[in-house]
């Protein structure tokens, strides 16, 4: 019997291991393209200056929008802007405080096989008031370039400044509409975004309140899943198999974790919900394992309701389906964790703090199961 159980921890182990292998790869499959792991730009060969070296961010989760920059010499920045090619125009703006409206932009487009750069500033909201060829950057002369590669459009530039603004923002055209060729306007975009950024750092958050912008609506999405499925629930599942020897406590304990995950876990799928998916790649497996994660644990609380008594004959039936839909339960969310955070594109503090949590976890199980075999052998 001890064997038994000993050899169902060790699959147990050596599935997540290889749940967390798989969500990791599916993650990374489709952003291989033009990522921060990419040492070098696919385009190097096509930018006008020394790419190498540069400082990497994703820049606009929802566009699949990657930032490259470098402070390149005195009074001299330069930047790579990486989006999908839609065969439209991309576009990043420097503003003193956020706003679209009294900026100046650098847009660019590609359009049988040849790349266009333009300068624009941004006097309103329609296309009449973005005026090309006109604006308060001061683009290095020769250093602007336009490539379209494996899908994705890459807009090079430099600027002669001592510091860029702190503000960036990000706009792409709708897709299949270019600017006029002769008149050189700007369809109105079809999507943009605001962002207070730190070249120093790297960070960069969305234009709003102080609160906001420390934790965004994807944040707290992540950080209630995280606690709600991926650390109380599995808390709880040690404190029910390891700890009946304390009888009633662990019981209540275990309910009480559990609830708790539960509403913790219920109240990160609410928000997820409410935030917008687009451009995000894996979005739709990350959705489908949340959903399935919530069922199961609904049936979870739904069966304590049908909990039969102990000298019932169907009561051992009733234990080997609330043990393995919450073990289950478990091993998806955990995978789901690590899929959300690489989607999110979240910072390694994130994952590594997450990561170090499974592996105690993990290890805390191991223990446990070893004892019991032993204990059980004597």
């Amino acid at each position: 019997m001890a064997a038994s159980s000993g050899t169902r921890s060790v699959r147990l182990l050596v599935l997540l291991l290889c749940l967390l292998g798989f969500c990791v790869a599916l993650s990374h499959q489709e952003s291989a393209a033009d990522s921060c792991a990419r040492a070098k730009v696919a385009v190097a060969s096509l930018v006008p200056f020394d790419s190498t070296s540069f400082r990497c961010t994703a820049a606009w989760k929802q566009q699949d929008f990657v930032l490259r920059y470098k402070n390149t010499g005195p009074s001299e920045w330069s930047f790579i802007l990486s989006a999908p090619d839609r065969g439209s125009y991309v576009a990043v703006g420097f503003s003193g405080k956020g706003a679209m409206v009294g900026s100046s932009a650098v847009v660019g487009w590609a359009a049988n096989g040849r790349g266009t750069v333009k300068q624009y500033y941004l006097g309103g909201k329609s296309p009449e008031e973005c005026a090309p060829n006109r604006g308060l950057l001061k683009l290095v002369r020769n250093r602007t370039a336009v490539a379209s590669r494996s899908g994705r459009l890459y807009l090079a530039f430099q600027l002669s400044t001592d510091y860029p603004q702190p503000y960036l923002i990000y706009a792409v055209g709708p897709d299949g509409s270019l600017p006029q060729s002769d008149s050189l306007r700007l369809p109105a975009h079809q999507n943009m975004a605001s962002r207070s950024f730190n070249y120093t750092s790297g960070l960069s958050y969305n234009v709003a309140g102080s609160g906001d912008a420390a934790f965004p609506p994807e944040r707290k999405h992540g950080l209630l899943g995280m606690m709600g499925w991926g650390v109380l629930m599995p808390i709880g599942m040690i404190t029910a198999r390891y700890f009946r020897q304390l009888d009633p406590c662990w019981f209540y304990t275990h309910m009480a974790i559990q609830v708790a995950g539960y509403a913790v876990g219920i109240a990160g799928i609410v928000l997820g919900f409410r935030l917008s998916e687009d451009g995000l790649r894996n979005v739709d497996v990350h959705k489908a394992l949340g959903i399935a994660i919530l069922a199961m644990a609904s049936l979870q609380v739904m069966a304590i309701l049908a909990r039969p008594d102990k000298t019932s004959k169907v009561r051992r039936f009733w234990n080997w389906y609330h043990h393995n839909i919450g073990r289950a339960a478990i091993l998806l969310a955990i995978g789901n964790i690590f899929l959300g955070l690489s989607i999110a594109q979240e910072t390694s503090a994130y994952i590594v703090s997450y990561g170090v949590f499974v592996a105690v976890w993990v290890l805390a199980v191991a223990a446990f199961e070893m004892k019991r075999c032993y204990a059980d052998d004597d």
